[in-house]
């Protein structure tokens, strides 16, 4: 990921200490899936020679000294300080797809604000803008590392302990979103399949808690949301839970709504048919997306083979919300302001 500003006291960074869980507290699945992915990210940012933005560099520094902290207290901790040697079983995203959603999620805000505010005139300065970041486990920096312009509000997903990790680590360091933007934590990760359980609904009710507005257009930026091999014989539960979360999500995002995302293992195969299989399944949700390998966006290789490319997309078909008030108008000219000869073709 691109480098972030230099907001941040690194010498201070150890003070979170204090107020992160003690050393001897024990680590549940999701926290220790959340550490994987970030010291996974950090180490293929080693291999591909890609320096990490400071406020990851510090979230990394505090992971890897709780993890030394209690490697001397269980399996899972040993596991998890012997991950940046081993294989990527998870099938995390690594350094350089990362750092593609990036830009991708920064540009779709752009195309948003051209084509809602610059061309019709409206007062940018006093809009509100809304970035949400699904499937990146918790320990995620785009609200603090992406230059985000002012009215900007980062919802962010992701277990409960590790966003009381990173926010306690990037609070003692001092860390704050870029000027006039805010960042809220969600604390649920959707696609957690073995830990965490889903029904239609729950998205709504955490981002509306959270403070978000379906009716404001929005990105969504999606990672890690099909995490898992296809040796762990579980991807048809993955592939459900998918689904399940984007018929929900794409019923919170109104018209021109854009998205981004990697493409998760179960539409990257086989390798010929990659860019078709996940335009289809996005259009049945009223997307209209596209594919594109790391290489073709100028990158020097692909995540292959658990994560190969990424995705773009915009949502045509009307929110859920949208689709109701429309009805609703047509019912209130039908009763009160119409008659059937004003609704000849």
């Amino acid at each position: 990921a691109a480098a972030g500003g230099s907001r941040v006291g690194p010498r201070r960074a150890s003070a979170a200490a204090a107020e992160r869980d003690p050393p001897s507290a024990p680590v549940s699945e999701s926290l220790s899936r959340a550490r994987r992915a970030l010291l996974w990210r950090a180490e293929d940012a080693a291999a591909a020679e890609r320096p990490l933005d400071v406020y990851t560099e510090l979230l990394v520094s505090a992971v890897r000294d709780e993890v030394l902290a209690s490697s001397s207290g269980g399996a899972r901790a040993s596991s998890e300080g012997a991950f940046a040697t081993e294989p990527n079983a998870d099938g995390f995203s690594g350094a350089e797809l990362s750092a593609a959603l990036d830009h991708l999620a920064f540009d779709a805000l752009q195309d948003i604000m051209e084509q809602f505010e610059v061309s019709r005139g409206i007062e940018v300065m006093g809009t509100m803008r809304q970035v949400v970041i699904v499937g990146s486990p918790g320990f995620d920096s785009r609200a603090f590392r992406v230059p985000w312009p002012r009215g900007t509000c980062v919802f962010e997903f992701g277990g409960a302990e590790a966003h009381a990790a990173a926010a306690a680590t990037l609070k003692a360091a001092s860390a704050k979103p870029p000027r006039g933007c805010s960042h809220r934590r969600v604390p649920s990760d959707p696609f957690d399949v073995a830990h965490q359980p889903f029904a239609y609904g729950d998205l709504e009710e955490r981002l509306m808690r959270a403070g978000y507005s379906p009716e404001v257009p929005s990105v969504w930026l999606f990672q890690d949301s099909g995490f898992g091999s296809h040796e762990s014989g579980v991807d048809a539960e993955r592939l459900s839970r998918w689904r399940d979360v984007w018929e929900e999500a794409t019923e919170l995002m109104c018209a021109g709504s854009r998205v981004v995302g990697h493409v998760p293992c179960f539409f990257s195969n086989p390798a010929g048919a990659f860019g078709e299989a996940l335009p289809r399944e996005l259009a049945a949700c009223g997307v209209l997306a596209k594919c594109f390998r790391m290489t073709s966006l100028g990158f020097e290789r692909d995540d292959a083979p658990k994560q190969p490319g990424v995705f773009v997309g915009t949502k045509r078909r009307p929110s859920a919300r949208e689709a109701e008030y429309y009805r609703e108008q047509v019912v209130l000219v039908e009763t009160e302001h119409g008659d059937e000869e004003g609704f000849e073709s």
